[in-house]
């Protein structure tokens, strides 16, 4: 027996805008073994490469009965190996046959992608399918594009069928918040609760994900930060959000400075210390500009954290003289300044941008490639030692921006 190899995919349903689950419904003749009971365990060593069903979420029984009595077994097997030398002397030895028997499928066996696919026209393409988000807690964190909105409640209800551990389903809006530069969001399916608590790197952070800026894919460059910096390090983190360094830093044993402008980041910022019983002799929380903090502080420290990509260089002004207003500054502080650039040249234009601000070289700085966040944008993190001359005043009476 041979015939096209079947293709797997649920019906097609690109005027659907409310979910109706019973529209997935759809049937299949599928190759099976049929043989005796006593038989199934050595059919199901053709049965485990069935790769059809691999995609499915929820996929079919291999083996079931054939007839009421159960006198015979039906054993779905690959349609690839049909004709194959093993098979056919199996079946001789055995006293089997091959036949196709019909295969139900509904929509608790097709995944999220598969239904969201089927649902979407065909001229958007595969690639923009949504397939991948961020979870936060119990929230998926959806960036649907303009195409993907007339179809946003289905496309949430879909996710939260899905993902059992899912309970509220947002969309990321275009729009920033201008002051705290976190992104306004609406839920489109599920709970309409932002509280939530996450676990990154052992530490448990609380937060409400729509007034706070929080990015589970940079768990990675957190913990990289982390392993670089020596423990017993004194580090000032400019725009400390809710703590993703500055947390792993204090348990390290470092002394931790954390500062953010956002009350609602400094906040939850303080809730964290306390839920992951971290002393207060490791971190001390501030609720500044970013300027200000740098220039508050009367003590030497050892590392500057400046994790707010879209606009950390402009900030840089504020070491151009600091030993002015912090005599006690016995070093050059250690920088990590993230950045936002074309993917063009992405390390030379992040160390221009840095330099451009400081009005001075920095030939020792390194620029790591953090991640693509759009076709052609990159997130860098330039790591330099700020030059001696840029501390001691050499630019002490360039008019400094606030902010």
């Amino acid at each position: 027996m041979k015939s096209e190899l079947i293709q797997l995919d649920p019906p097609k349903n690109p005027m659907m805008k409310v979910l109706d689950t019973s529209k997935f419904q759809t049937s299949l003749d599928h190759p099976a073994i049929i043989t005796s009971p006593i038989n199934c365990s050595k059919a199901m060593a053709f049965a485990k490469k069935n790769s059809l069903f691999s995609k499915l979420q929820k996929k079919p029984k291999l083996i079931f009965p054939y007839d009421s009595d159960k006198s015979k077994m039906c054993v779905l097997i690959p349609e690839v190996i049909v004709d194959s030398v093993l098979l056919n002397t199996f079946l001789s030895e055995t006293n089997s046959t091959i036949e196709k028997v019909p295969i139900n499928l509904n929509y608790e066996n097709w995944s999220a992608s598969q239904i969201i696919r089927s649902i979407l026209p065909d001229e958007i393409d595969d690639t923009d399918v949504v397939s991948g988000f961020e979870i936060v807690g119990h929230i998926a964190h959806l960036n649907l594009k303009k195409f993907h909105l007339p179809y946003s409640s289905i496309i949430g209800q879909v996710i939260l069928d899905k993902n059992p551990c899912i309970e509220s389903v947002v969309n990321k809006l275009d729009k920033i918040h201008s002051k705290y530069r976190f992104f306004e969001m609406e839920v489109i399916a599920g709970k309409h609760e932002y509280i939530t608590t996450t676990i990154e790197n052992k530490i448990s952070f609380h937060m409400d994900f729509s007034k706070v800026y929080w990015n589970s894919r940079l768990g990675t460059e957190h913990l990289r930060i982390v392993n670089l910096i020596e423990t017993q390090s004194t580090i000032l983190d400019m725009f400390c959000g809710i703590g993703p360094f500055a947390l792993p830093l204090a348990k390290k044993g470092c002394k931790v400075h954390a500062n953010d402008l956002n009350p609602d980041s400094f906040h939850y910022l303080e809730v964290n210390v306390k839920a992951n019983k971290i002393p207060p002799t490791k971190i001390t929380c501030y609720n500044l500009d970013g300027r200000d903090f740098v220039r508050s502080f009367r003590d030497s420290f050892d590392y500057v954290l400046m994790n707010l990509p879209a606009s950390a260089s402009e900030f840089l002004d504020v070491f151009i003289g600091l030993k002015e207003h912090n005599p006690a500054l016995s070093k050059s502080p250690t920088v990590f300044c993230y950045h936002f650039t074309g993917v063009d040249n992405p390390e030379v234009s992040s160390i221009e941008a840095v330099e451009k601000v400081l009005e001075h070289p920095i030939p020792d700085a390194t620029v790591h490639l953090v991640r693509k966040t759009a076709p052609k944008t990159w997130m860098t993190c330039v790591h330099f030692e700020v030059p001696q001359a840029v501390l001691d005043g050499g630019h002490k009476n360039k008019r400094q921006r606030t902010e």
